[in-house]
């Protein structure tokens, strides 16, 4: 065997080498990522079940009668922070903000969030949007713009799949 040869046969099994190390770098990176968003949404199915967030979420169905009274209105266009103790429904809305944060960046699969979620936000959007309204009429068209992006994913989620996501393959329970 010539040197020359001996060079070729390195390269070769060098180039092997380093792509079968990038595939599998490739496959690593896919897991880590799928790993990362289960963590997120399984953080964020834990704040769901607290039971603090859940009296909040709660208390986004009674905006609508809220809206009637002047001193809520008040409370809502006052600057600062509102008091999510005296008005838990807000703690709601910032948890829609923030999930629609991390699925407006990736950061959580929009398909799983919106398959879990979507009925929720939905609702949470349509009673909350006076209240929004006001809102950003004291604090601009960004106060929330991450729980709208949610609930326009949402909605249109629950145009795409109307009868649910249920694989139209496999028999349902009652065909059994």
């Amino acid at each position: 065997m010539t040197a020359e040869t001996i060079g070729i046969a390195t390269s070769l099994a060098t180039l092997i080498v380093v792509g079968t190390a990038s595939v599998a770098a490739i496959a690593q990176l896919r897991h880590l990522r799928t790993s990362n968003q289960l963590n997120a949404v399984l953080e964020i199915m834990n704040q769901w079940n607290n039971p603090d967030v859940q009296a909040a979420l709660a208390e986004l169905g009674a905006i609508p009668t809220k809206m009637k009274d002047p001193e809520y209105v008040k409370a809502l266009e006052a600057p600062g922070s509102i008091d999510r103790s005296l008005h838990p429904e807000i703690l709601a809305l910032d948890l829609w903000e923030q999930i629609g944060t991390f699925t407006k960046y990736g950061l959580i699969d929009e398909n799983i969030i919106l398959d879990i979620t979507s009925g929720q936000v939905t609702y949470g959007w349509r009673s909350a949007e006076s209240a929004i309204a006001v809102i950003r009429t004291h604090r601009g068209p960004s106060a929330l713009e991450n729980f709208e992006y949610l609930a326009v994913k949402a909605t249109l989620w629950q145009r795409r799949y109307p009868d649910g996501t249920y694989p139209s393959r496999l028999s349902r329970m009652k065909d059994l």
